[in-house]
């Protein structure tokens, strides 16, 4: 029984033996799905184990122990006597059958695989109740019996071990001179300096009343045999001075870090100050934490009485929950530029902080900026203006357009997103003796990288496709666009037009130059608790597509063998509210989830909603709709104005489809017209089914429309999910 298939088998079973924690009902209905595939053709264990493995991954206790038992296997050679494995007979007595099992499906008697094994999983995993089962298997006893008495695995496995403590990203106050902590109700001076202390600990320190570990299923599979990690820690605050404020924290495998210290002052004379810290591991933001402390203008100073919160405060504001495998960071790109998003609760001033990297770990340049609402608003209102104009007065009855309707709209784009760009990146205010930090990070920046987006607290989203990085003087009739960047697959580095303000490049837009991803994954806010970043839709062949349509629109009948014929697809189509419940209910496993159709924000509730035809789905809809879509499948919103963070709106249909299982959401800034709507989603879903990262395929679709058609409006479609989202098996075959 030395098969890699079987260990694993055996490994699920006796870490299903030892979890403490009930699973959850996604998890439990992930787990019978396995099941059903292993029943079915355990031939096909490589697309199986991808699931089964996301499903233990997802779980911190779970994958514990599984990684426990399966060293241990693999330490003897999962070699077990047979006396030890079960029979047929004992199976069918412990737990009766629910399936009738593999033999039929090419599992010969003497090989490696163990069919009692197998069999046994299955059983478990069908009834539902995969823990209570397992504990009814007396053979799991005999196994884990062995594997302790075994001397070549007695240190490695001990069923009465606890999964490692759970380590807790600490943050605290400490005198400059002497490092003593600062106690938790005394107040800092203003214009003090003081130490911001900060460690990775199994104990937990500091004012923080939030209570979430640090994230160690994000770096649980990039460890190999090293013995510490290098993160990066940034600490950022408009109410402290910080010397030096980027620095490296090395995390062992186990057990407390290192400290590390930041000299910190604040610059407030009296009222609270707030300082940010983010861990970063390559590029990915890992946990973020808001650092709260009352600050007096001198030491004779009373706290006023009215505040009844306590002096010092800390809680964490973003957790991720994507997990980075050695093979995600060897094939994807690391993220050279992260925007991290907040809304500061005092005065709903918007803060964006740009994380630049620029020479892989040694190097992480860091940029600060605010913006009122009300400032920002402004800015986003003027480049949607923009794009509803173009929509509905250029390009509202045509996709192909020429090269006078381009020169009218896309220097207009250019005019409204360098305003944007402008008030979003920090730049020289002024200021002749600063260095332009906004020129440094654009000239940092190569065409076709991956931009992360993170919302750290509050939802806050911007058009970021149409931010313009050029300079642009708009004279109507004399601004144009460079034809030669239309002929161009490259951004032009030599381009004799670079200095040129009345030629707008379309590589100046970041939605040409880039590829963008917005991660809706908050710890505290709309969703009661964090949901996992799934990068992977877990489709079958053929893959189920639901188009949910507005059955007015003109060319959605057409558009349905274009997407018929791109791959192996099955579509359940919905025109009415009745068709699409139907659907839902009776199909737990769609891959794709596609609304073309109408949309926008109701009248009075003022909450998005989109329309088939004869009907509305809204939040409560979807909320009452109690859906658990196990194959994580795509959201596309095509021609509706619901993929919108704006800063007036508080609650968002993402949201919903998350919750629901979705591994992402792909929405517009803008109504779009039909015209444009069908060509976009016929030439972007292709992609997806030949295997193709989304994020990649929009980027390239978005530059094809321009080059081929000389139309824009792929700029309007924004990506909320990550960047490398793609399907588990491709559907069609590359061209």
């Amino acid at each position: 029984m030395n098969s890699p298939i079987t260990i694993k088998l055996l490994a699920l079973l006796l870490a299903l033996r030892e979890l403490k924690t009930p699973l959850t009902q996604e998890e439990l209905a992930g787990l019978a799905e396995v099941g059903q595939q292993l029943a079915l053709d355990p031939n096909d264990w490589e697309y199986i184990a991808e699931g089964l493995i996301a499903i233990i991954q997802g779980n911190e206790e779970l994958n514990e122990y599984f990684e426990m038992a399966k060293a241990c296997l693999e330490t003897i050679d999962g070699q077990i006597p047979s006396e030890v494995l079960p029979t047929y007979t004992e199976l069918d007595q412990e737990l009766p059958a629910i399936s009738k099992g593999p033999q039929d499906f090419g599992w010969k008697p003497g090989s490696d695989e163990s069919d009692e094994v197998l069999t046994a999983t299955i059983k478990a995993l069908e009834t539902h109740r995969p823990i209570q089962a397992v504990n009814q298997l007396s053979f799991l006893e005999r196994t884990s019996d062995f594997l302790q008495s075994s001397q070549s695995s007695r240190e490695s496995y001990k069923t009465s071990e606890s999964p490692s403590e759970s380590r807790y990203f600490n943050t605290f106050f400490c005198d400059l001179d002497d490092s003593s902590a600062i106690p938790l109700n005394q107040p800092l001076i203003s214009q003090q300096a003081y130490t911001l202390y900060l460690d990775i600990s199994p104990e937990r320190k500091g004012a923080d009343d939030t209570n979430v570990p640090f994230p160690e299923q994000a770096l649980a599979q990039v460890w190999d045999d090293r013995e510490s990690l290098v993160l990066d820690v940034v600490v950022s605050s408009h109410d402290f001075t910080i010397e030096s404020p980027v620095k490296k924290l090395i995390l062992p495998h186990r057990g407390t870090s290192e400290g590390v210290c930041f000299t910190v002052t604040p610059t407030l004379s009296t009222g609270r100050g707030y300082l940010q810290v983010e861990l970063f591991y390559r590029g990915y933001l890992l946990q973020a934490k808001q650092v709260e402390a009352v600050i007096i203008p001198q030491a004779e100073a009373q706290i006023t009485a009215s505040s009844m919160r306590p002096v010092h405060t800390a809680r964490i504001t973003f957790t991720t929950t994507d997990q980075l495998t050695p093979e995600q960071l060897k094939l994807t790109p690391e993220r050279v530029l992260t925007i991290d998003v907040e809304r500061d609760q005092r005065d709903g001033s918007i803060d964006f902080r740009f994380l630049e990297r620029t020479d892989g770990n040694q190097e992480l340049a860091f940029y600060d900026t605010v913006l009122q609402p009300a400032m920002l608003g402004k800015a986003i209102a003027g480049v949607r203006k923009q794009l509803n104009l173009a929509a509905r007065e250029g390009y509202q009855w045509i996709d192909q357009g020429n090269l006078d309707l381009l020169n009218t709209w896309l220097p207009r784009f250019a005019h409204a997103g360098r305003y944007l760009y402008r008030a979003i990146l920090p730049q020289n205010q002024g200021n002749p003796t600063d260095i332009d930090q906004g020129e440094k990070l654009q000239a940092a920046l190569e065409p076709g990288i991956t931009i992360q987006v993170n919302p750290i607290v509050g939802q806050v989203t911007v058009p970021w496709a149409l931010l313009y990085e050029r300079e642009v003087k708009y004279q109507p009739g004399k601004t144009h666009v460079c034809q030669h960047c239309l002929n161009s697959k490259e951004d032009c580095p030599s381009c004799p037009h670079g200095d040129d303000p009345y030629i707008v490049c379309p590589y100046g837009f970041w939605g040409y130059r880039y590829a963008i991803e917005q991660l809706p994954c908050w710890v505290t806010g709309e969703l009661p608790q964090p949901t996992v970043l799934v990068k992977t839709i877990a489709n079958h062949q053929p893959l189920l597509l639901n188009l949910n349509v507005w059955k007015k629109f003109s060319l959605w009948r057409e558009h349905l063998p274009k997407l018929e014929a791109a791959g192996e697809v099955q579509m359940l189509v919905a025109e009415e509210i009745g068709k699409l419940e139907e659907i839902w209910r009776d199909h737990a496993t769609l891959d794709l989830v596609y609304f073309y159709c109408h949309g926008g924000i109701d009248e009075i509730l003022e909450q998005p909603y989109l329309e088939i035809s004869d009907g509305r789905i809204d939040s409560n809809f979807l909320e009452a709709s109690n859906l658990q879509w196990l194959h994580n499948p795509l959201v596309f919103l095509n021609g509706c104005a619901t993929g919108d963070y704006s800063p007036e709106s508080y609650m968002s249909l993402i949201d919903d489809f998350r919750v629901a299982g979705a591994c992402g959401v792909i929405g517009t800034e803008c109504p779009v017209p039909e015209m444009f709507a069908e060509p976009y989603g016929a030439a972007l879903l292709p992609r997806l089914f030949r295997g193709e990262p989304l994020g990649q395929a929009m980027l390239t679709v978005r530059r094809e429309l321009l080059r081929q058609k000389l139309n824009p409006l792929g700029l309007v479609y924004s990506l909320y999910a990550a960047h490398e989202v793609v399907l588990s098996r491709a559907v069609a075959t590359m061209n």
